[in-house]
């Protein structure tokens, strides 16, 4: 991304995907648990046990594909000096993210 990018654009368009693809997983973001139940799942996704034709597990990897895309949204604003602030469902799920990397014991959410 550039310093042309609208990092601030980026991050609703993919915060509002998330709510979409949580809203259909009934994962409510105001729950820790449960979204730190996602997060540690998300970040210990292995493809291999893909199964097709499962919708549920097809909007699971959705948004696993958008936390990444959230993920390299907000490194790539740092790297250009723009601090992305994202809507509450992104917020709580960064925070998710980092507690679960936390327990992980290694450095944010990016591996």
């Amino acid at each position: 991304m550039t310093d042309f990018e609208n990092y601030t654009g980026t991050a609703s368009r993919v915060a509002l995907e998330i709510e979409r693809k949580l809203i259909a997983l009934g994962i409510d973001w105001h729950d820790d648990l449960k979204l730190r139940e996602f997060a540690r799942e998300a970040l210990s996704f292995d493809a291999s046990h893909i199964k097709q034709g499962d919708a549920k597990q097809a909007a699971r990897i959705e948004c696993y594909g958008l936390i990444g895309l959230m993920l390299k949204t907000m490194e790539e604003s740092a790297e250009n000096g723009y601090e992305v602030h994202g809507s509450d469902v992104w917020k709580a799920l960064a925070r998710a993210l980092w507690l679960e990397k936390d327990l992980q014991g290694t450095k944010g959410p990016v591996q």
